[in-house]
């Protein structure tokens, strides 16, 4: 009676089983009955490719063809898809302000996770509330001084600029300054920049040995600084660096640096100086002409590898600097890297930037990261504590940044090609090189960077020397040609060399050539030209190789060279210089015509 009833158990089961995947044969008239058991991988078969959340999935099927309607899993599950486009908290990646709308990141179709990636972003469509929530301690927001109880106060703001009422505290109580302590708030290593030039701002940073108490940019039109001047405050954070001792030890010291950014006028002539209010003390005043940064005609300078090395403490590393400086007639420097020899030695920088102060205050420079100014001698964030540029988020600067800005109709994208052990720019880079390249809308697109693609010297030509610049080069060399990058200023091997435009696959293609006031132009060039315009520090480098074909000229420079770069809506004319004494050479004198949309 147990045997049966075991029996009759197993024949439900197998009943239920059929039931499920067979099904009698409708009109195939010869009794057949479909089972289906078969796992046949076909697209007709397809119930879902596979996702984030299931792998690929396939119907049944009988071996008479017939799909059934259960089904099997085959792999394993596949890659999200960012591609959701939903506007809620949890996606936010720049909130939206009064002035812009906010950022979304991109989420999975399929499971709603984020992306979290700065470049799978997306725009909101609505503009967000006033908030008052910015802390910007300027005289606009001013509510009252220091006293000697209590700090500075500022009504906070919106980030449009609207006032709000809520207050907050900044810097020092007032105190009494000897003389004798004046110094220690007295800035050193003071350099202007475009923090962003389309909008005609500058940036300032500068050091002092104290604490700042109330550190200001005091500015106003004209000729002379009255007590009717305008002010901006400045920003502070402390840090350790290094200097020498008497005995040549390393001697560990601590610092300020302040940042601030002024918002001018174009084509204005204007005085200012650097100033601690309450401290009383700062630099001396500086007249000087802002530029119209809009205008499609402009002039920069294209130096790198400043640095020197002085045997004697009474000769400043600033020398040669300075006198190539004292050459220049230009809207401002683009600077490719290594500024000073040994970074985490704040002298270097003082002596650099400080000597040259007549010519710094008054011409914007745009600094590359160069290895000297970081990795090597171990320096940590010295290109951000003696520069303001305006950078996008990344991971660090300990290391250098990156970043890009406009100036009239053209594009400047500035790489930092240090802290990448492979040689080549880490995935966050390369993504935000890729986009900025993509929405060039600019009439001609250039490039900064320190490490070369192409160069006749060790890091670009000894084999076993160039392994960056060949990472480089199979990394970059096909996107700087897609998106129609016009030109790459290096800098790292001090030599003077400047390729025929080179296609995304490495080979020059020489252009068509028309000649102006003796000048040759390429037409339109189809390619990327490369440069390297020597080196306006002491050590001055020998030709290691040159690859045939690929070089318009190349050859050993001597110190203190460098280029000047005029920009005419689409003629670019390009020289060549190098200064002994005060004798200005020019090397080479070229340009390009470009057709303009």
């Amino acid at each position: 009676m147990k045997k049966s009833t075991f029996l009759m158990k197993i024949l439900a089961v197998l009943t239920a089983f059929s039931a499920v995947f067979s099904v009698a044969c409708g009109g195939s008239g010869d009794g057949h009955t479909h089972v289906f058991d078969q796992k046949v991988q076909e697209d007709k078969y397809l119930k879902n490719d596979k996702t984030c959340t299931e792998a690929k999935q396939y119907y049944y099927s009988c071996t008479c063809g017939e799909k059934g309607e259960e089904f099997f899993s085959v792999g394993t599950k596949g890659l999200h898809d960012y591609t959701a486009r939903v506007e809620k908290e949890e996606y936010v990646h720049t909130p939206a302000t009064c002035l812009q709308e906010g950022r979304y990141y991109l989420s999975c179709s399929y499971c709603g996770r984020s992306s979290n990636s700065n470049t799978m972003t997306f725009s909101g469509t609505e503009l967000g509330d006033h908030a008052y929530t910015q802390e910007k301690a300027d005289g606009t927001y001013l509510v009252s001084e220091a006293t000697f109880e209590s700090p500075a106060i500022y009504y906070k703001s919106c980030v449009c600029g609207l006032v709000g009422s809520e207050t907050f505290k900044y810097g020092e109580t007032l105190r009494e300054v000897t003389e004798e302590e004046k110094v220690l708030y007295q800035p050193v290593s003071i350099t202007m920049s475009l923090y962003d030039p389309a909008e005609s701002i500058y940036g300032f940073t500068y050091n002092t040995q104290e604490k700042p108490m109330r550190p200001v940019i005091q500015y106003e039109k004209g000729n002379t600084l009255t007590e009717n001047a305008q002010e901006v405050s400045g920003t502070y954070s402390k840090w350790a660096s290094n200097d020498k001792a008497e005995n040549g030890t390393d001697l560990s010291i601590s610092y300020y640096v302040v940042k601030a950014e002024v918002d001018l006028e174009p084509s204005t002539t204007y005085t200012y100086r650097i100033y601690d209010k309450y401290a009383q003390t700062g630099s001396e005043t500086v007249t000087f002409q802002t530029k119209d940064t809009t205008s499609s005609s402009f002039t920069f300078s294209h130096v790198s590898d400043t640095q020197s090395v002085s045997a004697s403490s009474a000769i400043s590393l600033g020398k040669n600097f300075g006198n190539v400086l004292a050459q220049l007639n230009t809207d401002f420097i683009l600077h490719t890297g290594d500024v000073v020899e040994y970074s985490k030695y704040e002298y270097e920088w003082t002596q650099m930037l400080d000597d040259n102060f007549a010519y710094l205050s008054k011409t914007p420079i745009m600094v590359t990261a160069g290895n000297h100014d970081t990795t090597y001698k171990s320096g940590v964030n010295e290109v951000w504590k003696h520069f303001n540029n305006k950078i996008p988020e990344q991971k660090t600067t300990a290391q250098g940044y990156y970043y890009s800005f406009i100036y009239g109709n053209a594009k400047f994208v500035i790489l930092n090609t240090n802290n990448n052990p492979s040689g080549a720019l880490d995935g966050e880079q390369l993504n935000w090189l890729t986009e900025e390249l993509k929405s060039n809308e600019s009439d001609w697109l250039f490039v900064g960077m320190h490490a070369p693609l192409y160069s006749i010297g060790q890091w670009g030509a000894d084999p076993n020397k160039n392994e960056q610049s060949r990472a480089l080069r199979a990394q970059l060399r096909a996107l700087f040609a897609e998106y129609g990058v016009d030109m790459v200023f290096q800098g790292h091997d001090h030599l003077l060399s400047c390729t025929n435009p080179i296609d995304k696959d490495g080979n020059p293609v020489l252009p068509t050539t028309q000649t102006e006031n003796g000048v040759e132009y390429s037409v339109d060039p189809s390619g990327v030209i490369y440069v390297m315009d020597g080196t306006v520090g002491t050590n001055a480098k020998g030709v290691i190789g040159v690859e045939e074909g690929v070089y318009k000229y190349a050859r050993a420079s001597a110190a203190q060279t460098w280029a000047d770069i005029t920009i005419d809506g689409g003629t670019l004319t390009f020289e060549a210089k190098y200064v002994t004494g005060s004798m200005v050479t020019t090397y080479y004198k070229w340009g390009i015509t470009k057709t303009l949309a």
